[in-house]
């Protein structure tokens, strides 16, 4: 009876630790849930992570959450900050200018922003540093209904060119005066929800329009719409922006919080060149599956497409060269944003990609 009961007691715990390792369905739970021990292992090394502060840190990121920032969220969803003890929050916005206006303000510590901008209010004394790159260079395009074959045909028309002061609308504009037609004069702008542009183009109630990748997909299945200027293609590119490379939509800060916070920027900048390398290294729909719940309402698949359509652009280094910023401050003073070049060094510091490139995050820009 005795040797009964120590054989039941035997068998009743091995069933229970076996227990404890299995899932509901009987099978095995081990290695598999986040938080077991190989998981809570294979993160303590990812967090091991070269300019990883000493301490937890926050820091606030004023954005608009557009498809060209994707190398960001994807750092973000990815936890790659918190690999480097930084505590991101992004404060959502509804453009660029007014992104940076607030950074200015010290409600963020950095933005996601057009260069544009910048460069105007660097020219007037707000100095702020480009510190990373997320594209190497511009998908933007002006879209017509059928009836209109050239730029100059809108002259008497109504047109949408994104929110005043932003890089499409300087983009637009320039294309505009560039056909001899004055703004307000010649052509009559008109603002509205981005996510309607298209069906004002296909209805008519607009003659052109501002078209990127967030609406790509949608005009390209609208009858009779056509583009006017494409920066996809690279005469258009050579054209409109006078080089192949143009890295113009950056992530930056304030000259100031970058020249008292070191080595935040350069933890903020190593994790977020760890979201280029993976967006490179994964396809649209991983990274589509990555981001979707900071795109709510947007569908998995639609995001996998804008991200597609992107693919070509994003950088891979996150470096921004003397020569891709010469072509940026080209165009600035073409469409009269600025009126003199910047120095390249007043404004673009990439020693923190550097550093980012030296630690092995991003490959050696070559």
């Amino acid at each position: 009876m005795k040797k009964a009961l120590i054989f039941l007691l035997t068998v009743l715990t091995v069933f229970t630790l076996f227990a404890g390792c299995a899932g509901k369905d009987g099978t095995s739970d081990v290695n598999t849930k986040p938080g077991s021990t190989n998981d809570t292992q294979q993160h303590d090394a990812e967090s091991d992570q070269p300019g990883k502060l000493s301490e937890l840190t926050k820091v606030t990121v004023s954005e608009f959450r557009g498809i060209s920032w994707a190398p960001m969220y994807i750092a973000y969803q990815l936890g790659y900050y918190k690999d480097v003890n930084l505590d991101v929050e992004l404060l959502k916005i509804d453009d660029g200018p007014n992104c940076f206006r607030g950074m200015h303000a010290g409600e963020s510590d950095f933005c996601i922003l057009s260069q544009e901008v910048a460069l105007k209010a660097q020219e007037q004394g707000m100095r702020s540093t480009f510190i990373t790159t997320m594209l190497d260079t511009r998908y933007y395009a002006f879209a017509a209904t059928s009836d209109i074959k050239s730029v100059a045909d809108l002259k008497g028309k109504t047109v949408f060119a994104s929110t005043p002061g932003s890089a499409p609308y300087t983009f637009c504009v320039a294309v505009m005066e560039e056909a001899g037609l004055k703004i307000g004069e010649d052509v009559t702008l008109v603002t509205m929800d981005k996510g309607a542009v298209v069906a004002a183009l296909s209805k008519g109630e607009v003659q052109a329009a501002f078209i990127n990748a967030d609406n790509f997909k949608e005009a390209d299945n609208v009858e009779g719409l056509h583009y006017l200027v494409d920066t996809r293609k690279a005469e258009d590119a050579s054209n409109y922006l006078n080089s192949d490379t143009f890295p113009a939509e950056v992530i930056l800060c304030t000259e100031k919080f970058k020249n008292d916070n070191p080595e935040v920027v350069q933890a903020f900048v190593n994790a977020t060149c760890r979201g280029l390398t993976w967006l490179q290294e994964n396809k649209s729909e991983d990274a589509a599956n990555t981001i979707a719940d900071l795109f709510s309402g947007m569908k998995k698949e639609v995001i996998a497409e804008k991200i597609d359509i992107m693919k070509g652009a994003f950088s891979k280094t996150g470096y921004i060269s003397q020569e891709g910023e010469a072509a940026v401050l080209d165009f600035s003073m073409r469409a009269g944003i600025i009126t003199k070049e910047i120095p390249y060094a007043d404004i673009v510091d990439m020693s923190f990609v550097k550093n980012a490139m030296d630690a092995g995050l991003v490959p050696q820009n070559k």
